[in-house]
């Protein structure tokens, strides 16, 4: 994928916490899994897996009836995956690969489901798009589970966490995604579907997750910034407790499924 620098040196600082700090989406699994070619045995590549949190996931859904390939251009955090998903059965199952999204080390026509979660931001979608056409068994299925930035606005982060929206570029829109996979002649976009998921959180979960930088937004903030946006996120926190230790709030995110053709 293709991060620069300042990314990379992000990913390599919060590497060790990021399970621990990251909410997942188990519900998504199902769906995405639902959507593989009725196979016997799923080959697949989860790009941008970080620590392996939904590689884990989808594996143990499969009943170990897959080979996964764990892709990610942070040395960091294959590290972590591998000592996340070694630990467990699954991990028989696993290749652990360090590459970029748009050049994976696959064959043509190898794999039965290409799948990326909350990372796409970090690659350039066109060619990766390209790149996931390219290796796709016919039949085979993209899977991007992603933000939006209209959805970014509507997080905790984005209504209350000073300059998240305007230092967050990154994300695409729906259009921009369903606008990557259209013009690839080997894919048809399947769907498009929105998903809202309600969490009430400990308020010191949330400002521990701020100050770890769990979503690497917070990186992109001078420090002194990032200091006073911190401490106007603590005032808010409080006022939105109303005497509990927590909080609630939503998360919303959008996954775009494609197929390849025949």
């Amino acid at each position: 994928m293709t991060i620069g620098r300042g990314a990379k040196t992000h990913f390599s600082r919060v590497a060790p916490v990021y399970t621990r700090l990251r909410n997942t989406d188990p519900e998504i699994v199902e769906t995405i899994a639902s959507r593989f070619p009725q196979r016997d045995h799923i080959e697949l590549a989860d790009v941008g897996c970080g620590t392996g949190r939904y590689s884990a996931l989808i594996l143990d859904h499969l009943n170990g009836n897959a080979r996964m390939f764990c892709c990610d251009a942070s040395e960091e955090m294959l590290m972590q995956c591998r000592q996340t998903l070694r630990q467990t059965m699954i991990g028989k199952h696993v290749e652990f690969v360090q590459t970029s999204a748009d050049n994976l080390p696959m064959a043509d026509n190898s794999l039965d489901a290409v799948v990326t979660f909350n990372a796409v931001h970090h690659f350039d979608l066109e060619p990766f798009v390209r790149e996931a056409a390219r290796v796709l068994s016919p039949g085979g299925v993209l899977a991007i589970y992603t933000r939006t930035p209209e959805q970014n606005a509507r997080t905790i982060w984005g209504q209350h966490f000073p300059g998240f929206n305007e230092y967050e570029r990154r994300l695409y829109t729906r259009k921009q995604l369903e606008g990557a996979i259209r013009p690839v002649a080997a894919l048809k976009l399947d769907s498009v579907q929105e998903f809202s998921f309600r969490r009430s959180e400990p308020t010191d979960i949330l400002k521990e997750r701020a100050r770890h930088h769990h979503y690497s937004t917070f990186a992109l903030y001078p420090a002194e910034e990032f200091e006073r946006a911190f401490a106007a996120f603590e005032q808010t926190l409080a006022g939105l407790t109303n005497g509990s230790d927590s909080v609630s709030h939503s998360a919303e995110n959008t996954l775009v499924l494609a197929r390849k053709q025949s």
